[in-house]
């Protein structure tokens, strides 16, 4: 579910070394050589090796890579890569010329199996396929991937096939494929490189990918569950899908909205072998109403197809009448039963009875931007500007005493109840140079933010970006330089009032030296092995003594007695609970272990076996840190899981704290403008943090964000982020902590992330500064969380962690709004904000269809008192040229580019102040850049803030003289 995984791969190789792709093609050119390849053949199937060297004519840079003569798929030969040593970047590359003026995509397929494949001693090394696209002069511009393929390919010819979209500014490109860093053995052929022009071109089948031939392994743009798989062969074509095991599905949305039409036309090629002789399988059409829900529950789907026995590739066809009051639909294949197995193929849908009506471009569709501003980029924010909210916290971290739990919550041991509004650093963004450190620091400070969750930080990146020593063939020593680096972190972190939570087990990969089987079969972190395998607690329990008992070079503390740790978190995401997702995950030294234990436990069921297991390893784990002398509250692991067996091991004796992941998913049915916190009827993220909270527990979410699914960022997260501090505010929980800041883009809001071009290639979703509508609220969402209803100058009491279960005041999710109404921060979020919102001295309305416009008080005065306001006026923010697959926007066609581009607003903010006011406009570093557009209120009243959506302009000020 985490969207780290997905990344890991693109990140990992790029810090890791491999070759830059523009110095090979560099060093290929003549002086002065335009480098302007030929484009790529259609196919290469590896049988040309023209000089004999043992490399296919048309790559380089091979290492150990061979040809074999005989056995490839689609011809005799076939390329081979094979390494017995774990991080050896065993690899094969090519270059050619292709123009993204012309060019909006290519679609690469290729064959592939593997055998005994092991991870490498770094993360990302696993067998992969890497396109880098170069723009003028050689410039990186982007990064395609696909893989890894450790886990999903194994020892049968299997098809993959990805397309992967081309900023226009690509001239060349240059591809790599290989093990890259794992062991084992990988087998190549048949790689095809198909251009897509840039021109659209319009079908009637509302199914994309109804032949199932894009998928890496998995089929894109369809749902899987109980392993129903893409295999080859198809209905005269490469893949299909299969479904054989008891309750496998396969389902997607189709693209248009159905209400218009009389009915659907469902056919599709089907091949079925030894099904039950009542049914065995079939297909059925689901049909939704507007908010999503299915007509007849979850039981309501209108059968279209039902199979049984055995039969060769039979054409299927049918028509499914449209019900009254249907608005969408969802074509679901699905198995009933563990006997016999059925491929389908050549899906497709169309309206009935006239197709044409239902005419649409896939891969084309975008929102119309026309009128909406670049987002201007800028540095640091200005001190003492209205976007400084440092005065949040005051420093240095620690003054108020070490954070304690005090009756089942956090609080300053010599100043009360402790609050956290924070931000997760994604790896390495820890171990950054001084510089940058500094400036990110200031930036997060001025921005209200009061807590930096550092996790990850045993994430194998390379020398100088992890906790351990890169060099050595064990994980046993830390690398110095990565330890000054973090040092001066946590000092300047604390030096302006930040205090710090930390992760200890994130993504640690064991090496040949530290004594642990199997250790290149393991998931980062170790996995479900790690609860219950001694060599690795021992190892996790001594680097985790060793890094909390080393004194900063900085503070002069150890961290484990520093007043500025906020809390110590055992392990993200490393549980045995994961078991569920991948029941075959442990090596069989491990699983044969489990099965002992399970056996020694007299037939513990499952789940309570692991809980008991996970229980005590946490609480032995505990205890020899408190041994040590750690005094900071512990939580057991940082989990985005739910389940009832799961739950107790967060509570387990010796642990304080519930330190939980809370990503929230729109549901993919609902239309997309209501893919956001604010149209959530089950309550939104109160929903998930229900399922944790103690009684006697501290609640801290240490990450959280809307997950987007492999978008860059969904179209409404400005709103998101008000309604989530508003919700941690009422809930009174403890912390809440925005996933994540990444090392790009460096000027924050620059771009993309990963699209910026040069080193920014990395192309990680749910980034905070790279997503300006997140990032440029921080003041507001802080000034809710951090200042809520207390009056300033007293301290807030302890109450009890569950003493609300009413509605987020403010919140109508009937119709997608929110009003905001503290003290010190008041506005409007989302839709329906028609009419005038009035607040005590404020006036705010909204001509926008959805906007948020919110202020707050600028100083510790509440907003009846202070002389400063800063307003904000956002709505949806949007790369340039972004696409999607289709009109139901839940895949990315196009990532897009820079800059970024703000959909206007306007709005009307009254400021009902006697005396003379004045109105600014700032830039988005908190400069002045002018006066803004206003108008006095009748007898003297104050000032009408206009904004009226003709410039980028999202902050202002107001001042009274």
């Amino acid at each position: 579910m985490t969207k780290l995984a997905s990344l890991t791969l693109t990140l990992a190789l790029a810090l890791g070394g491999i070759s830059s792709p523009a110095f090979v093609l560099a060093q290929q050119a003549a002086p002065g050589d335009a480098i302007r390849r030929p484009p790529p053949p259609d196919r290469d199937d590896f049988e040309v090796d023209a000089n004999g060297d043992g490399v296919p004519d048309g790559w380089y840079n091979a290492r150990d890579a061979v040809i074999e003569h005989e056995g490839g798929e689609v011809g005799p030969k076939f390329l081979r890569f094979a390494c017995e040593r774990r991080g050896r970047p065993a690899r094969l590359s090519r270059a050619f010329g292709v123009d993204g003026r012309t060019t909006e995509a290519i679609i690469v397929g290729m064959w592939l199996r593997t055998k005994d494949v092991e991870r490498g001693e770094r993360s990302g090394e696993e067998p992969s396929f890497l396109i880098d696209f170069l723009g003028d002069e050689l410039r990186h511009v982007s990064r395609g991937t696909m893989g890894p393929w450790t886990t999903s390919i194994g020892d049968r010819w299997t098809h993959v096939a990805k397309r992967i979209s081309l900023p226009p500014s690509t001239r060349d490109a240059i591809l790599s494929i290989g093990l890259m860093g794992a062991s084992g053995r990988l087998d190549v052929d048949g790689v095809t490189l198909k251009l897509v022009p840039r021109q659209s071109v319009e079908t009637t089948n509302l199914v994309a990918n109804g032949d199932f031939e894009l998928g890496d392994p998995a089929p894109a743009s369809w749902i899987v569950n109980n392993d129903a798989s893409r295999v080859s062969p198809g209905h005269a074509s490469d893949s299909a899908i299969e479904l054989s095991r008891s309750g496998a599905k396969v389902f997607t949305g189709l693209a248009l909205p159905v209400e218009a039409f009389d009915g659907l036309e469902i056919s599709a090629q089907v091949k079925a072998q030894g099904l039950r002789g009542s049914g065995g399988a079939g297909a059925g059409v689901y049909f939704l109403d507007a908010d999503g829900e299915s007509l007849g529950g979850r039981r309501g789907g209108a059968q279209a197809f039902q199979w049984a026995g055995s039969f060769d590739w039979t054409p299927q066809r049918t028509v499914v009448p449209v019900p009254r009051g249907a608005v969408r639909a969802v074509l679901q294949f699905e198995k009933s039963d563990g006997l016999g197995s059925v491929r389908v193929d050549d899906v497709r849908v169309a309206a009935s009875p006239n197709p044409e009506i239902a005419g649409w471009s896939p891969y084309q569709i975008s929102d119309d931007v026309l009128g909406w501003h670049e987002h201007a980029a800028v540095g640091p924010i200005v001190a003492g500007s209205a976007l400084d909210f440092s005065f949040l916290n005051p420093g240095p971290a620690g003054s108020k005493g070490p954070v304690v739990v005090k009756d089942g919550r956090l609080a300053f041991r010599d100043a009360g109840r402790a609050r956290f509004f924070g931000v997760q650093l994604l790896p390495p963004a820890a171990f950054q140079d001084a510089e940058k450190v500094d400036a990110l620091v200031d930036r997060l400070a001025k921005s209200g933010v009061n807590l930096v969750r550092i996790g990850d930080l045993d994430t194998a990146y390379g020398p100088s970006r992890s906790l351990f020593d890169d060099a050595r063939d064990d994980t046993k020593e830390f690398d110095p330089d990565s330890l000054a680096r973090l040092d001066h972190l946590i000092a300047a972190l604390e030096s302006r009032g930040i205090y710090v939570a930390v992760e200890l087990l994130g993504g640690r990969i064991f090496r040949s030296e530290d004594g642990v089987a199997s250790a290149g079969m393991l998931p980062p972190g170790g996995g479900a092995a790690a609860v219950f395998d001694p060599t690795m607690a021992k190892l996790n329990i001594d680097a985790s003594l060793a890094f909390l008992g080393r004194t900063n070079a900085e503070t002069g503390k150890r961290l484990r007695d520093d007043p500025a740790l906020a809390w110590v978190t055992l392990a993200g995401e490393v549980s045995m609970f994961n078991l569920i997702d991948n029941p075959a995950g442990l090596p069989p030294k491990y699983a044969d272990e489990l099965r002992v234990r399970g056996e020694q436990a007299r037939g513990l069921p499952g789940r309570r076996l692991w809980q008991s297991l996970e229980s005590a390893h946490h609480s032995a784990w505990a205890e020899e840190l408190r041994k040590a002398g750690l005094k900071a509250p512990l939580a057991g692991v940082s989990h985005w899981r739910r389940e009832g067996e799961f739950t107790p091991t967060l509570s387990a004796p010796g642990l304080d704290l519930i330190d939980d992941r809370l990503f929230w998913t729109p549901s993919p049915w609902v239309a997309p403008e209501a893919r956001s916190l604010l149209w959530s009827t089950d309550g939104g993220l109160v929903a998930g943090a229900s399922r944790k909270q103690v009684e006697t527990r501290p609640y801290v979410v240490g990450q959280w964000c809307p997950q987007t699914q492999g978008a860059w960022a969904l179209p409404y997260e400005a709103a998101d982020q008000l309604l989530a501090a508003a919700t941690a505010r009422h809930e009174d929980w403890d912390a809440l902590v925005r996933r994540g800041v990444f090392i790009h883009p460096k000027v924050w809001g620059d771009g993309p992330v990963g699209l910026v071009g040069g080193e920014d290639i990395f192309q990680i979703p749910e980034v905070a500064n790279g997503t300006p509508q997140v990032y440029s609220l921080w003041p507001h969402a802080a000034s809710i969380l951090l200042r809520g209803l207390a009056a300033a100058s007293k301290p807030e009491p302890i109450r009890s962690p569950l003493h609300r279960r009413t509605p987020t005041p403010g919140w109508d999710a009937s119709r997608g709004r929110l009003v905001l109404d503290t003290p010190y921060t008041q506005g409007v979020a989302g839709w329906n904000l028609d009419g005038v919102s009035n607040f005590a001295t404020l006036n705010i309305s909204t001509g926008s269809p959805y906007a948020v416009v919110v202020a707050s008080s600028v100083g510790s005065e509440p907003i009846a008192e202070t002389k400063r306001l800063l307003v904000t006026t956002l709505a949806r923010v949007e790369p340039t040229g972004y696409r999607w697959v289709d009109p139901w926007k839940r895949e990315t066609a196009d990532p897009g580019r820079p800059p970024l581009l703000l959909e206007p607003v306007r709005a009307r903010v009254e400021w009902k102040r006697k005396g003379s006011v004045k109105a600014f406009a700032l830039d988005n570093s908190g400069k002045r850049v002018g006066p803004a557009v206003a108008e006095p209120l009748p007898n003297g009243e104050g000032l009408a803030l206009i904004v009226d959506g003709a410039s980028a302009t999202i902050h202002w000020e107001l001042v009274a003289e």
